[in-house]
């Protein structure tokens, strides 16, 4: 009788030695997790931050001031403007490649 009694008493301290250290490691683990969770607000405000601070300085105003005072750039009048059409363009350069391709077919051949 004494002999399982001190089985299960040391069944019991292991039990309860397990039982501390997975609490200890669970609470480790909780303010791990909780200091991510900072991490993580902090860089989502500094992210904000730096998108403000981007749109910022990619404003149209702003660049069009940096580029008419400090490289003395100027707005063309409206008969030196030309509009490109993308589809035309692709096309055209497509075409041009097409033709490039052929040609160089055709050396090759003769």
């Amino acid at each position: 009788m004494t002999r399982l009694n001190l089985m299960l008493f040391c069944a019991l301290i292991l039990s309860s030695l397990g039982l501390v250290n997975a609490q200890h490691k669970a609470r480790k683990l909780y303010i791990e997790l909780e200091q991510l969770g900072q991490d993580a607000k902090q860089f989502n405000q500094e992210y904000g931050q730096l998108q403000l601070e981007q749109s910022t300085w990619a404003m149209h105003s702003r660049v069009e001031m940096i580029a008419a005072q400090q490289l003395q750039m100027q707005v063309p009048d409206g008969k030196r403007v030309q509009v490109v059409d993308i589809n035309a363009a692709a096309t055209a350069v497509a075409a041009a490649a097409k033709a490039k391709a052929s040609k160089n077919v055709n050396e090759v051949t003769q």
